[in-house]
């Protein structure tokens, strides 16, 4: 069997084309001309202001939705929801976290809230049927005990 020759690396070079528009000089009440930032194109028709250093750009226009932090607690805590005092507290911020949402329509999260009112309920209706189940069985328990002594 021939051994394979070694491979050379091959370098890569990125192109990246820049294209400088002249600023636009508009003239300002005061007889002074003010300098425009320049338009990035290629972008929606929300207007824009970019700034000249390492920081983003900011849109103006509609505040973006944010996921509502209750929900995300609300979800977490009905995870724990086996150690009883958890899942109550994840049932109680889902709700609030729903209220929320619907009184503030840029909160987002609806389906984290609902799954969080959800898992509460479920581990609460199960902590309740272990809870009777044990007290039923602690109860023949003692009645057995007191049949034999």
């Amino acid at each position: 069997m021939r051994n394979p020759e070694p491979i050379e690396p091959i370098e890569v070079k990125e192109i990246v084309e820049t294209k400088s528009d002249p600023p636009v000089v508009e003239e300002s009440t005061n007889g002074e001309q003010a300098e425009q930032p320049p338009v990035i194109e290629g972008s929606d028709s929300t207007p824009e202001v970019q700034s000249q250093g390492p920081a983003a750009s900011v849109a103006v226009g509609p505040s973006p939705e944010r996921v509502s932090a209750l929900a995300v607690v609300s979800v977490v805590s009905s995870l724990l929801g086996f150690l009883g005092i958890t899942s109550l507290l994840g049932l109680a911020l889902g709700i609030v976290a729903l209220k929320q949402m619907a009184v503030n329509p840029q909160l987002s999260g609806r389906h984290l809230a609902i799954m969080g009112v959800c898992l509460s309920v479920f581990w609460l209706v199960l902590l309740v049927a272990m809870g009777s189940f044990l007290w039923v069985g602690l109860e023949l328990v003692k009645a057995l005990f007191n049949a034999i002594f």
